[in-house]
């Protein structure tokens, strides 16, 4: 049986704040190529969660579908689950009009910094998981819900070959009055990609019907993107991350 892992942690600076990098690798021999990577988007709130789910259905690859993998999550020092930052980091820039009032009535905080975060994945992180762990470069997989997922789409649009695979559960598709829905056309029809949406039917209703809509308009029959999409009407914003992360899992590299 497989099932144990080792967990590393270390601070990478980037270009408007730091991060804190949390890595989990299975303590197993590598597979020749090395082993896939699902990079998780609001680590401090999701890695743990996503670590336990896999650890426990690695045991038994045979059964729940779910194979070995490394995870890097990527957050913040000194947070506990989400920090102001990742409205920065997953965000395109927006007219502030366009942006609907915060739950707690406070002011946006600082946003529009998708782009210099990609670049930071990119060009720093990335590079640092391929030199010191034993990984498949041709199997890296992006997760990210809410405003993460909104970055996960937005990372599909603008550098798909960055990724094989790509997660976005309840992704904002609202931000600045839905502007990243004039760059699906960005995403060209013959990459080979995959994408898992998942997404709650009860109180969102809105964050429903643009999740749907993008899923079937993507689905189009001269596309080769392979997609998957999970609804759920027992769930809200934040009980879907736990009820289709195995899913999710199930459908990496399936």
């Amino acid at each position: 049986m497989t099932g144990s892992r080792k967990i590393e942690s270390f601070q990478m600076k980037g270009t408007h704040h730091d991060y804190q990098i949390t890595v989990s690798i299975p303590d197993t021999t590598p597979p020749q190529n090395g082993f896939p990577v699902l990079y998780i988007l609001d680590g401090d709130a999701y890695f743990i969660l996503t670590n336990e789910i896999l650890r426990l259905q690695s045991r038994r690859v045979e059964k729940t579908k779910v194979e070995e993998m490394i995870l890097v999550g990527i957050g913040y020092p000194d947070t506990d689950v989400f920090h102001s930052y990742r409205v920065y980091d997953f965000t395109t820039p927006a007219i502030e009009e366009h942006l609907p009032t915060r739950p707690d009535g406070q002011p946006w905080p600082a946003h529009g910094g998708a782009d210099a975060f990609l670049t930071v994945i990119e060009k720093q992180l990335m590079p640092v998981i391929r030199e010191h762990y034993p990984i498949d470069a041709t199997r890296q997989a992006l997760f990210g819900h809410s405003l993460g997922g909104l970055f996960s789409l937005y990372t599909l649009f603008e550098k798909a070959d960055l990724f094989a695979e790509y997660i976005a559960f309840s992704p904002s598709i609202w931000w600045n009055n839905r502007a990243i829905l004039a760059k699906e056309q960005n995403l060209d029809k013959h990459l080979a990609k995959r994408l898992f949406i998942a997404v709650e039917h009860t109180e969102q209703k809105n964050m429903y019907r643009e999740a749907y809509g993008l899923y079937t308009r993507l689905q189009e029959a001269d596309r080769l993107i392979t997609i998957d999409f999970f609804a759920s009407k027992e769930d809200n914003h934040m009980s879907i991350v736990p009820t289709a992360m195995s899913r999710a899992l199930r459908f990496l590299w399936k």
